[in-house]
């Protein structure tokens, strides 16, 4: 918003000062980085000319009270202005799933409301894509980032490390263990033991994990698995390998042996997932192998409620809080762009505990009979 210069001496003119004096009472109640209305609006509200308004104005961005950015509008001065002015990259992945849409409307809320602009920088899930990404962003000179991993190479951890000593950074839902890049997200451990408890007190005992193969790369996949782990403990139950699915996060389609899984004879009869983007091909392998959800296979899981509402069984689950999650984030990013600290911030919340139609009792025996059907929800 372009500020017209009008040279005149204002103090010889009752009109213009007038105008000035309202406008100086009202800015001076703004906090700081807050917005004012249009040059029109104020003509209009006023009842003045656009050249008193401007003139007003003037005077009031010599007198250090206000700032004019380009494309954005008027501000009380005091405000992280270079913030306004310089936009927050978001980096995700190039895919459209419901966890990517709820993260992208979610950050672009919380930043609007800080009158802060979003850009958006998408990689492919292909190597060395997500690295050559967060190096340009980094290099763009952006406000802050905001930024979910999903392919993590030590490389990239170094990138992080380094970046964050210059650029305000915050994870969002999934983190890489660097403990110099601050993280908001879930408190997974406590999520997932909850999840895989439930499974426990339907009173199963043969318990898969379901998984990413990349789950090493991340913190929080690691604490769901101690998580699913520490409730298998607690009901005196042993963990075997043989009966997780882990499965290839570029192509679900790869994963190991999951009809010969299920088509065994001590195949489990419950499985914990550490998010859900397995599920829909699991549904897939449990209708080609005959059975029924939730009478041969009871199935919990930690994810957004969004991907939740896509699964045709209503599933037994705890909920993610990502809209919350990606506006904590970008509270704590604002907060280190006006403060210029960038020291680390790591702050977990609470999921979401939901009651669906996934999970009941093992069955008696360990096959369903010859021809039977998947059950996705009993009405």
């Amino acid at each position: 918003m372009k500020i017209v210069s009008i040279h005149k001496d204002m103090s010889s003119e009752p009109k213009y000062r007038h105008i000035y004096e309202l406008l100086r009472e009202r800015i001076l109640q703004l906090p700081p980085g807050e917005r004012l209305e249009t040059v029109r609006s104020l003509q209009k509200n006023y009842g003045v000319s656009l050249a008193t308004v401007n003139s007003a104005l003037r005077l009031l961005t010599e007198e250090g009270l206000i700032e004019s950015v380009r494309k954005q509008g008027i501000f009380r001065a005091g405000g992280p202005g270079e913030a306004v002015r310089r936009p927050v990259i978001l980096i995700l992945p190039g895919r459209d799933e419901p966890l990517f849409r709820r993260i992208i409307f979610s950050c672009y809320e919380a930043l609007e409301a800080r009158n802060m602009r979003l850009q958006f920088m998408i990689h492919k899930l292909v190597p060395n894509a997500e690295l050559e990404t967060v190096i340009r962003a980094f290099d763009e000179k952006p406000a802050g980032i905001l930024y979910m991993p999903t392919q993590v190479s030590a490389r990239l951890k170094q990138v992080l490390r380094e970046g964050c000593g210059h650029t305000p950074l915050v994870q969002l839902n999934r983190e890489t263990g660097a403990a110099e890049v601050s993280f908001v997200g879930t408190r997974c451990h406590e999520a997932s033991r909850k999840a895989t408890a439930r499974l426990v007190e339907c009173g199963h005992r043969r318990i898969g994990l379901i998984m990413p193969k990349d789950s090493s790369s991340f913190l929080d996949q690691q604490e769901r698995i101690a998580g699913f782990l520490a409730a298998l403990k607690q009901g005196g139950i042993s963990h075997r390998n043989a009966y997780d699915i882990i499965f290839d996060p570029s192509d679900r389609r790869l994963a190991s042996d999951v009809i010969e899984l299920l088509s065994g004879e001590e195949r489990p009869t419950a499985f914990f997932a550490t998010n859900s983007s397995y599920l829909p091909e699991l549904f897939r392998k449990v209708k080609f192998c005959g059975l029924k959800i939730p009478d041969d296979l009871s199935v919990t899981c930690v994810d957004i409620a969004d991907t939740f509402r896509e699964l045709p069984v209503p599933l037994d689950r705890l909920e993610q809080p990502i809209a919350e999650i990606c506006g904590r984030a970008v509270e704590l990013l604002y907060e280190m762009i006006i403060s210029h600290d960038l020291r680390p911030r790591r702050e977990l919340l609470d999921g979401i505990s939901c009651i669906g139609n996934s999970c009941g009792p093992p069955p008696r025996t360990g096959m369903s009979l010859p021809g039977s059907t998947l059950c996705l929800s009993k009405q």
